[in-house]
């Protein structure tokens, strides 16, 4: 088993974008703009908490997936686990915090005079990822079959 240096990278770069940034972004806002966000209804500070969630889980995911070889049955799984949970992902910005909406978020705040609701349906973008992501398992259960194959034909050819 070794571990390959672009997957140690992509973990490092997927925690400190995904996890670090996120946990770190509340103390960089100006506090108008955390008052007016919070005003609306929208809770930033769970919406961070949750993609830093995901950004450590991505991370070790990432990190797992350099850790074996391609022809490794773990190799698929360990994708088809990342893929679902950079769905996750998206669904949990597209719906701003709330992954169950599936990319419909309403938005309302107060006025003079009234109440403003703002309707957000991301639900296009919600179903072609949910394509894509189908599409990339597909592609590493054939990736992982193509490895396999030609890790069976190189030995054949050395005669073991």
């Amino acid at each position: 088993m070794r571990i390959r240096a672009g997957a140690v990278a992509s973990a490092v770069i997927t925690l400190a974008v995904f996890a670090v940034l996120p946990l770190a972004l509340p103390a960089l806002l100006p506090p108008d703009l955390t008052d007016a966000i919070s005003l609306m209804g929208f809770d930033l500070p769970s919406l961070l908490n949750e993609v830093a969630i995901i950004g450590v889980v991505l991370s070790a995911i990432a990190l797992a997936r350099g850790l074996v070889e391609k022809t490794s049955p773990a190799y698929p799984a360990l994708s088809a686990v990342s893929n679902v949970g950079w769905l996750a992902f998206s669904l949990l910005v597209l719906g701003l915090g709330e992954i169950g909406t599936l990319g419909v978020t309403e938005l309302s705040f107060e006025v003079p005079g009234g109440v403003n609701a703002v309707v957000f349906d991301m639900q296009l973008f919600v179903y072609i990822a949910v394509v894509a992501v189908g599409l990339k398992i597909i592609h590493s259960v054939l990736e992982f079959l193509d490895a396999r194959s030609s890790t069976k034909d190189q030995r054949k050819e050395r005669g073991e």
